[in-house]
C-alpha cells in the first residue's frame, strides 16, 4: 500500500468521524427543538420562557449542522479510498437515491409543524414559536432538491464529475421536471384555495414544497432502481 493511499484513509476517516459529530448535534438539535417546543406550549411563565430557548437553541443546532455537514462530504480522498476497494460509483449513485426515497419519511414532521405554523401567522395569531417553526419544512425540501439536483456539493470536482455521467444528469433532468410539473400544478390548487381562504393558502404553501421535493427524490429513486435492474 502506499503512503498517497494510507493519507487518503486516514483523511477519509477522519472526515467520517466529523461528519458523524455534525449528524449527531443536528440529531440533538433537532430533539432540543421538539422538547422546546412542547414545553412552550404546555408550560407558564418562566417554563415557557424556557421552552422558546431551548427551541431556538434546538434550531441553531438544526441549522448549523446543516452548514457544517457540507464542510465533511465526500471528496477526492474518499473516492480515492472507495475506488481501491472498487464500485465505488454505482454505491454511491445508490445511496443518494435511497436518500431520495426515505427523505420525505424524515422530514414530515418539521413539514407539519411549518404548515401549523404558517395557519397561525396568516391567521394573525402568531407568536414567537411559530415564526421559528415556519422555515423548517421548506429547509428540509430545498435539502432533498438540492441532492436530486447534484448541487450539495459544489465545492468538490471530483466527486462532481463521478456523479455527471450521461445516465445520472438524465435521472435529474426527469425528476426535476416531474417536480417543475408538480410545483405547477400545486400554485395552480394553491392559487384556487386562496380565493377561497386566504389563510388557507398560505398554510398550503409548507406542503406544497414538501409534495414536490418528494416527487424529484421518488422519481430519481425509481430511475435509478429501474436502471439497476436491468
Amino acid at each position: 500500500m502506499d503512503d498517497d493511499l494510507k493519507q487518503a484513509k486516514a483523511k477519509e476517516r477522519r472526515r467520517v468521524r466529523r461528519l458523524q459529530m455534525v449528524a449527531a448535534l443536528g440529531g440533538v438539535g433537532a430533539t432540543a427543538g421538539v422538547l422546546g417546543v412542547g414545553i412552550a406550549k404546555s408550560g407558564e411563565g418562566w417554563m415557557a420562557l424556557v421552552g422558546v430557548v431551548l427551541a431556538l437553541a434546538g434550531l441553531g443546532a438544526v441549522i448549523a449542522s446543516f452548514s457544517l455537514a457540507g464542510r465533511f462530504l465526500p471528496d477526492g480522498d474518499t473516492i480515492r479510498v472507495e475506488n481501491a476497494r472498487g464500485g465505488y460509483r454505482d454505491s454511491l449513485q445508490s445511496q443518494r437515491a435511497y436518500w431520495g426515497a426515505y427523505a420525505p419519511l424524515l422530514i414530515l414532521f418539521p413539514t407539519w409543524k411549518s404548515i401549523e405554523a404558517a395557519w397561525a401567522i396568516a391567521g394573525r395569531q402568531a407568536e414567537a414559536l411559530h415564526w421559528m417553526m415556519v422555515g423548517l419544512g421548506p429547509l428540509c425540501a430545498v435539502a432533498i432538491l438540492l441532492v436530486v439536483a447534484g448541487l450539495d456539493n459544489p465545492g468538490d470536482r471530483k466527486m462532481k464529475r463521478l456523479l455527471e455521467d450521461e445516465l445520472t444528469l438524465s435521472f435529474r433532468r426527469s425528476a426535476l421536471s416531474l417536480a417543475l410539473g408538480v410545483a405547477l400544478a400545486g400554485m395552480v390548487v394553491v392559487f384556487a384555495l386562496g380565493l377561497w381562504k386566504p389563510q388557507a393558502a398560505v398554510a398550503a404553501m409548507p406542503g406544497l414544497m414538501f409534495v414536490t421535493a418528494s416527487a424529484a427524490g421518488l422519481r430519481y429513486w425509481q430511475l435509478d432502481r429501474r436502471a439497476a435492474g436491468g
